[in-house]
């Protein structure tokens, strides 16, 4: 296991790997999700929407963001996912686009009882054109034996 949040310092950043964004994981998304909007799956369709052509829903550039974290090595001690705040969608994200996650961590503090610790972190979503798509601020909980005080 690298290093992760509850071990950084406050201000830290890191970067995740990159992830192309396939057509194939799109359509069995929307199937899976029953999110089956017509700018999601046809070009024709979202261009009569007025987009460039079909876009990707921001359901699934949210969970890709949150797998792309877990799979940099920075989440490997979470013990709860306790939420998004401020999350955006600030520009479509298209078939093709290769995807990787920018994070910083804000804060950590220990719970109330003092057995866990709680992390907050800024992330954005950023395309292979240095264009961000998504950004948000997630809370994840930790035990305490694993956040450095």
């Amino acid at each position: 296991m690298g290093i992760t949040l509850s071990q950084s310092i406050i201000g830290s950043k890191h970067v995740t790997p990159s992830k192309i964004m396939t057509q194939g994981e799109e359509e069995l998304f929307c199937s899976i999700t029953e999110n089956e909007l017509g700018i999601f799956l046809s070009d024709e369709a979202a261009k009569n929407k007025g987009w460039k052509g079909r876009i990707i829903p921001g359901p699934l550039i949210f969970s890709v963001s949150n797998g792309l974290m877990e799979a940099s090595g920075i989440l490997d001690d979470v013990v709860a996912f306790l939420g998004t705040d401020e999350m955006r969608f600030v520009a479509p994200g298209s078939i093709g686009d290769t995807i990787h996650v920018e994070i910083e961590l804000v804060e950590k503090r220990l719970t109330k009882s003092g057995d866990r610790g709680v992390v907050r972190y800024k992330w954005r979503t950023i395309t292979q054109n240095g264009k961000d798509i998504a950004r948000g601020i997630n809370s994840y909980m930790f035990k305490v034996g694993d956040l450095e005080k």
